[in-house]
């Protein structure tokens, strides 16, 4: 796991080695173990390569970055890991006689592209990754993301700096860099938690989404304009292109029942063992669930004594660490289990801005980077289950689609509206037990919740989905500007294909937004911020082309869900430990602001500092805190987001 930093520029644009190497410096939390850049020139631009490592595989100076190819024709900076290097050498040396200087994985790829075209050896690739690739003989730069995005790159070009890096701190330190925050990105980041890629929270800043690569042609490098995504998507002296693509229209032969488990259990089993490849000690994050559970059931079937990691807390509503303990003993795993107060969580919501570099508000990323703080007293690697909610079909608002939208959609306009509205005038608790009766579900309070306060806007599979994934209706007024509602990252498309149902349309759908932004982004930002690797073996790319084809009603049945992943745990793991409802990984987050952080919530959320931008409508802001202080609505969620980007915007945009 490492940090990329590079500038593009021409003569009349230049910035000292000195302050290039302070920016680099920046990146350090991602790579404390060596800081490394090169200058060169490519068709009269001025290229700086930096690059921040944390050393896993290899940990010679030798497989120190930016590196090289053989011929001197390729140099890169990467990011990631690449586990199935090993097997890529050896194909490399059945046709070349290669003369190898270091083990490291990042040797393995630099030179991958002395011998194939680009995207051929792109998927050769079982890994995660991000890195930037210079062809000095051919004047092109490459910049890709793998297919999942478990790591990150932006790109921007600012004051005649073209820029690529894996933190976006980095880019609005570049001298005279005008910072704008992106009103688009500002309300999809009230909505979803998260700013959705390709867009971030500055105008001229951008994320590359996952399984896309940018190619340059640096002989015709001209002034470029990046203003919005339009522009990258224009610009003639650039291509961005997909390597990789789920495709929705694929018509595999299905397999029963048990022979799709065999295969999902074999080619887990084999993913968890190419990620166990490491030269620094690995470990594991273990919450008791049926993800974290079976990634480290098959940890031990390969080796002995995995090192497991979670956390417990104060309130036991929000308390995991007993499913995790006892999944623990059962494998007999070294485990390690630490309880939070709730004085330190609240020390480490100072840390959040520096952490994540743009606003982001899932409030698990809490506990997510005080689990990654005990880890990294141990190890330098952890495995994660990460993934498997989204393949799988884990989460609830999978089940209720399945029960509650062929009712919903089943009832003419009329009669649908005059039932919404006697339903919302319920109250919560009649509102909960209804629901849940006529669904024949045991539906929790905060889904519900989301329902109940939206369900008016409901009258397709996808505003469905959009109610079940968002926080805000724009009808409460928080913001003070006008914008039409695009939804940028194209989902529309996967709700208009008939070849999918409901329940895999969502999954689908968080599989390329919710995952990548949220779940991927929350745990690579908290582990790097201690210099801890994290790997994801649900994420494979032969696990995730297989899953796609899998059936519904193979993951789905009689209102449960990841049938498929339970069948396999429970030749581990017995049946009445894993048999329990989805908890998530959250803190008390409602009672905090309520309580001990009253006072905090208050000054973050004062006239001044939301007046200093504008962006938020004070009265609606005071309106929700009222509500929330005096117990008559949970706006937890809403509060959060808003603390988190005012938070974000005393230490990022004003300084």
């Amino acid at each position: 796991m490492c940090g990329i930093l590079a500038l593009i520029h021409n003569n009349n644009y230049n910035l000292s080695q000195k302050n290039f190497i302070k920016i680099n410096n920046l990146l350090s939390n991602r790579g404390p173990d060596h800081q490394g850049c090169i200058n060169f020139k490519i068709s009269n631009q001025n290229i700086k390569i930096g690059h921040t490592r944390l050393s896993i595989l290899d940990l010679s100076i030798s497989a120190n970055q930016p590196m090289k190819s053989l011929s001197g024709r390729f140099i890169i900076s990467f990011n990631g890991e690449i586990y199935n290097h090993y097997d890529l050498r050896k194909q490399l040396d059945l046709k070349h006689q290669i003369n190898w200087k270091t083990s490291s994985d990042t040797e393995t790829l630099v030179n991958l592209f002395e011998f194939y075209e680009f995207e051929d050896a792109i998927n050769l690739i079982q890994g995660m990754f991000s890195f930037v690739l210079f062809d000095k003989k051919d004047n092109k730069i490459f910049a890709v993301r793998d297919l999942a995005g478990e790591k990150p790159l932006y790109f921007s070009f600012s004051n005649n700096f073209f820029t690529f890096t894996s933190d976006l701190k980095t880019i609005i330190r570049l001298p005279n860099f005008i910072k704008e925050i992106n009103e688009y990105a500002l309300k999809k980041f009230l909505e979803l938690n998260y700013v959705p890629s390709p867009v971030t929270i500055f105008k001229n800043i951008f994320k590359l989404p996952a399984a896309n690569y940018i190619k340059i042609n640096l002989n015709d490098f001209k002034h470029i304009k990046l203003n919005n995504y339009t522009d990258v998507l224009s610009n003639k002296n650039m291509e961005i292109k997909k390597w990789w693509n789920i495709d929705l229209n694929k018509n595999k032969k299905i397999e029963s029942k048990d022979d799709v488990k065999s295969k999902i259990h074999y080619l887990l089993n084999k993913s968890v063992k190419q990620q166990l490849i490491s030269d620094v000690p690995l470990g594991a994050f273990l919450s008791g669930g049926i993800d974290s559970s079976l990634i480290v059931s098959l940890m031990q079937k390969n080796q002995n004594n995995t090192k497991t990691f979670t956390i417990g807390y104060e309130d036991k509503e929000y308390d995991e660490s007993k499913y995790a303990n006892i999944v623990a003993k059962h494998l007999s795993t070294d485990h390690s289990c630490y309880n939070f107060s709730k004085n330190e969580i609240i020390e480490y919501i100072k840390y959040l801005p520096q952490v994540f570099s743009e606003p982001f508000s899932d409030s698990s990323q809490l506990p997510t980077l005080l689990v990654s703080k005990i880890a990294k007293e141990k190890v330098k690697v952890v495995l994660t289950g990460d993934g498997g909610d989204e393949l799988f079909g884990g989460y609830n608002r999978y089940v209720y689609a399945n029960k509650f939208w062929p009712i919903f959609n089943f009832l003419n306009p009329k009669l649908r509206n005059n039932i919404v509205y006697a339903l919302i005038n319920l109250t919560p608790p009649l509102f909960y037990k209804t629901i849940s009766n006529l669904l024949k579900l045991n539906i929790n309070k905060f889904s519900l919740n989301k329902i109940k306060s939206k369900i008016k806007l409901i009258d397709n599979e996808f505003s469905y989905y959009k109610i079940l994934t968002q926080e805000w209706n724009f009808n409460d007024n928080i913001i003070n500007y006008d914008m039409e509602d695009d939804d940028f990252y194209e989902i529309k498309s996967i709700f208009r294909n008939n070849n999918y149902s409901f329940e895999s349309k969502m999954m689908i759908s968080d599989f390329l937004t919710y995952l990548p932004d949220d779940i991927l982004c929350k745990v690579d930002r908290s582990s790097m911020f201690f210099g801890l690797e994290s790997r994801a073996p649900f994420l494979n790319k032969d696990i995730i082309e297989f899953s796609r084809n899998i059936p519904t009603n193979f993951n789905f049945l009689n209102g449960q869900n990841k049938l498929i992943l339970k069948d396999i745990l429970y030749q581990y793991v017995p049946k009445k430990i894993i048999d329990r409802p989805k908890m998530g990984f959250g803190v008390p987050i409602g009672r905090l602001i309520k309580n001990e952080l009253k006072d905090w919530t208050n000054d973050i959320l004062s006239t001044s500092i939301c007046n200093s931008h504008g962006f938020f409508n004070f009265e609606t802001v005071k309106k929700i805190k009222n509500q929330h202080f005096n117990n008559l609505v949970n706006n937890q969620h809403k509060l959060w987001s808003l603390i988190q980007f005012n938070q974000w915007y005393q230490e990022y945009y004003k300084q």
